[in-house]
């Protein structure tokens, strides 16, 4: 009787230890996300399980801004992220830029604006994302139309392909994940523009990573659709989208389709979008720009825009 009643308190053991762990499971899923659960179990980081909030200001935005920002989504890969040198002091943030960070919390608009701190959505993690081109943006777009507020949104990743950025919803997509974004900041605001720089991955000499695929000579066709199902997901139509051509490198051979992906950019015509250069502008690498490239990014992303205006 002794045994039979320590066998059924050992079973009763693991059903209520299994219970509470589905519990406790959903309740974290639930709350963090499941990417963000399974990268804390696999590097044993748990301080990446952030909540999930949904924009709210937290008192970073004066009740005079809120719901009245313009937004920006910025996309793309690690020259969007930016990997400009920081200055050696902060800059003096502007009180009319926000940034929407990669923490899902709102504040005053710094570089880096890629901080990577926090971060909720790991797959557009940049560990090294510096100094880049959306601050220069915001001040220069300000400059010209004095009573905007402006709402960063980073979702660009290092090393994306324009096939990494096509249409999926899933969390643990570029797309998916920006999207999640972009709804959770526009409580604050209303989508105003879609800046885009992208395209040095897919002219790699396809020997370099022979596990992916890269879309050299469909850049053109794979951008539309992206801006597509952009203006669609966001019931938006005649939404504003800039992106910039590549410029040049330091490796030729190792970037052999440089040249397609440039004339594939350089042969996009959509309706209110524009297409800035950045060829004559110096590099810090063999790809990336130097701060003073980046600034200059900046303001001719903010003149494009103004003109499609």
């Amino acid at each position: 009787m002794k045994r039979r009643t320590l066998k059924k308190a050992y079973f009763v053991t693991i059903a209520v230890t299994f219970l509470i762990g589905l519990i406790l499971g959903t309740f974290i899923e639930k709350e963090y996300g499941v990417e963000a659960l399974r990268t804390a179990v696999r590097t044993n980081d748990w301080t990446i399980l952030q909540p999930q909030t949904t924009g709210i200001s937290d008192g970073n935005i004066p009740d005079d801004y809120q719901g009245k920002l313009q937004l920006f989504i910025l996309a793309g890969q690690s020259n969007m992220s930016g990997l400009g040198e920081l200055p050696p002091s902060e800059m003096e943030t502007h009180p009319q830029i926000y940034v929407f960070g990669n923490d899902y919390l709102w504040k005053r608009a710094k570089e880096p604006v890629d901080d990577p701190k926090n971060q909720v959505d790991n797959v557009s993690l940049d560990t090294d994302a510096a100094f880049g081109p959306s601050v220069s943006f915001a001040t220069t777009v300000l400059k010209q139309r004095p009573d905007m507020v402006l709402g960063l949104i980073p979702c660009a990743k290092g090393g994306a392909s324009i096939q990494d950025w096509q249409k999926k919803l899933s969390d643990n997509t570029l797309y998916g994940s920006c999207l999640k974004r972009v709804r959770a900041a526009s409580v604050m605001g209303t989508v105003a523009g879609f800046l885009f720089l992208q395209g040095e991955i897919d002219t790699l000499d396809p020997k370099e990573a022979p596990e992916r695929t890269f879309l050299p000579n469909r850049w053109a066709d794979e951008f539309a659709a992206l801006v597509r199902d952009w203006r669609s997901d966001l019931n938006l139509p005649d939404l504003p989208v800039v992106f910039a051509q590549i410029g040049t490198n330091a490796d030729p051979d190792r970037f052999k389709n440089w040249a397609i992906v440039k004339e594939q950019q350089r042969q996009v015509r959509l309706p209110s979008t524009s297409m800035i250069t950045t060829d004559d502008l110096a590099l810090k690498d063999y790809v990336h720009f130097t701060t003073e490239s980046y600034q200059t990014i900046g303001q001719r992303f903010a003149k494009a825009y103004l003109d499609l205006l």
